[in-house]
């Protein structure tokens, strides 16, 4: 379902993107209807989505959404028991079409100069990274940390387009999880460029990308020794280089930097497989050099050039700050798997509607007399503050009268004062049997 302007897709918000229909259908596919019978499925994604902020309690934010909505009067862990792992995955699925409508709006024409002649090199530009999220500590059974003193954290991971800056593939794991375990299989499409860091380095998988026709830019880690096969860019002896490991030709002097580069091919090896790759080396400013992995042709990206694309990673930083201190993901207090599920998806979905507000604000800096100067960011945290407003029009939406909306703005003090009370009580039962115990 489309709207006739930018603007208006911002103010249809919740429902435009993602059409009811559409979230039934894909509920009784997923099973999330049968599993969730009285409740309103609508609204509970409208509600959960609607909860955008970084104050801590994003279930609890959905949870008053969810009754100024429906008026169905719920207890609060009647309410949290919703977020099971059928409806994370309907939000997987809401928040993959949501993102789907913005890029189409977006379409294929938007400059990024940055990317240069990678856009006609390759079908995308992509980079491979995640982010992590700490949890309480009684998620730590299923989402283990690597900290002891915060036992428990969870991971985005994501590919993310840098013609768009949207995810094109993600997922989410434990902390533990390694990053070459979740990379999505669209990192293999061929054609395709995806930059990595360095939690990345795998040659299997560097091998998968080679013999699928899909390309790589990945820092090179100082353990990995592949041979070489040719020297293209480098002093020293290079026909005794050839058949040489990387440290050994360059401990013994057989490989030095020219003008501080060095460009080579070599071979990767893993398990009886082998392929042709690039390495190359670049001097930094103060001396320090870096190594790349790279399977990007010398005609697309001369030696220099390939540190200079390598940097490009850094703009998945701002789809992650975005998520994190924009949409609220660090206000995530769930502790089961389905819930975290839920509320990741439900800040991917609220990022989409920023991004629809990002397109309203250049058609209206493209009108006489205006000018676009509102950065992204700004952009997401305006989304979070007018989220109440969003949510007054999906209930205009379901017809609900200013009589009903005192209702349930009291139904939820109401709610809400008796789920503080029942937790104070258990919390002064705890301390009482504390102090019996050490009597």
């Amino acid at each position: 379902m489309k709207t006739s302007t930018p603007r208006a897709k911002v103010a249809e918000g919740l429902r435009a993107l993602v059409s009811a229909e559409d979230i039934l259908e894909a509920a009784r596919r997923l099973g999330a209807l049968q599993r969730q019978r009285k409740v309103d499925l609508v609204a509970l994604v409208e509600s959960t989505v609607a909860a955008v902020t970084p104050m801590p309690g994003t279930q609890t934010t959905a949870f008053a959404n969810y009754i100024a909505l429906t008026g169905q009067k719920l207890s609060p862990s009647a309410f949290f028991e919703r977020f099971n792992h059928a409806f994370g995955q309907l939000m997987r699925e809401v928040a993959s079409r949501a993102v789907q409508a913005v890029r189409e709006a977006v379409g294929e024409d938007t400059p990024f100069n940055e990317l240069g002649a990678l856009l006609d090199a390759f079908t995308d530009v992509q980079v491979a990274d995640s982010t992590c999220q700490l949890l309480q500590r009684l998620a730590a059974d299923w989402a283990p940390s690597t900290s002891e003193a915060r036992p428990a954290a969870f991971k985005w991971h994501a590919l993310v387009s840098l013609k768009d800056e949207l995810p094109v593939a993600d997922g989410v794991t434990p902390q533990r999880t390694q990053d070459t375990r979740a990379l999505p299989d669209e990192a293999l499409s061929p054609g395709t460029l995806t930059f990595m860091d360095l939690g990345y380095t795998d040659t299997g998988r560097f091998l998968d990308a080679i013999e699928a026709g899909a390309h790589f830019l990945v820092r090179l880690k100082a353990q990995h020794d592949p041979k070489l096969l040719r020297v293209h860019v480098g002093k020293g002896e290079r026909v005794r280089a050839r058949g040489m490991r990387l440290t050994d030709a360059l401990l013994q002097g057989v490989l030095k930097a020219e003008d501080g580069v060095i460009d080579v091919d070599v071979q990767l090896e893993k398990h009886g497989r082998t392929a042709q790759a690039r390495v190359v080396a670049v001097e930094g400013p103060e001396g320090e050099r870096r190594w790349y992995l790279t399977t990007v042709g010398r005609d697309v990206l001369k030696a220099r050039e390939v540190a200079e694309a390598y940097r490009l990673r850094w703009r998945v930083e701002l789809l992650f700050k975005a998520l994190k201190s924009g949409v609220g993901l660090t206000a995530l207090r769930a502790t089961r798997p389905g819930a975290v599920l839920s509320l990741v998806y439900a800040k991917v979905i609220a990022l989409a509607l920023s991004r629809l507000l990002e397109l309203s604000m250049q058609q209206k800096a493209g009108e006489p007399g205006q000018e676009q100067a509102t950065g992204r960011l700004a952009l997401v945290l305006a989304l979070t503050r007018c989220a109440p407003l969003l949510l007054s029009h999906a209930m205009m939406s379901r017809g609900v009268t200013l009589e009903q909306l005192e209702e349930r703005i009291l139904l939820i003090a109401e709610v809400t004062a008796r789920s503080r009370q029942q937790r104070r009580e258990r919390e002064r039962r705890k301390r009482e049997a504390s102090l019996g115990s050490g009597g």
